[in-house]
């Protein structure tokens, strides 16, 4: 297992913050698309996010080999849009690999996009990221 900070950048119209709760709404509709979402999975989180706090930038942390279900039902519109920067046959590719494995499992690692920055805990730690907690 291992640890990964993904710092998200700001697109426009969204801060970072803003971004990495979307992108983690998106996420956590890879199990759960809102077409089969209950009232109680409305606020429910998949991955943990920390603030830096110099430039209060958020980071999505995730762990490398987590599996990671995806819904049969599951529909990528909204990710995809939240991701303007990935090039557009990086993301023909992610809807390929979606496909195939809808109703199994991928690792985490897997759905991570070329252009993420990608940064080990201890890097992170290093460039002045908050520690991982144990309840995270």
């Amino acid at each position: 297992m291992s640890i990964v900070y993904l710092p998200v950048e700001p697109i426009e119209g969204m801060t970072s913050g803003e971004r990495a709760d979307a992108l983690d709404r998106e996420c956590w509709s890879l199990y759960r698309p809102d077409s089969i979402k209950n009232p109680n999975d409305v606020t429910r989180r998949l991955f943990p996010e920390v603030t830096h706090p110099d430039t209060e930038q958020v980071a999505i942390i995730g762990q490398t080999d987590e599996q990671v279900y995806i819904s049969p039902e599951v529909d990528l519109t909204n990710l995809l849009a939240l991701l303007p920067e990935v090039p557009q046959t990086e993301k023909d590719l992610l809807v390929t690999y979606i496909e195939i494995n809808k109703g199994g499992y991928v690792p985490f690692e897997n759905l991570v996009p070329s252009t993420s920055v990608q940064l080990t805990e201890a890097e992170a730690v290093a460039a002045g990221w908050p520690p991982v907690t144990p309840e995270e």
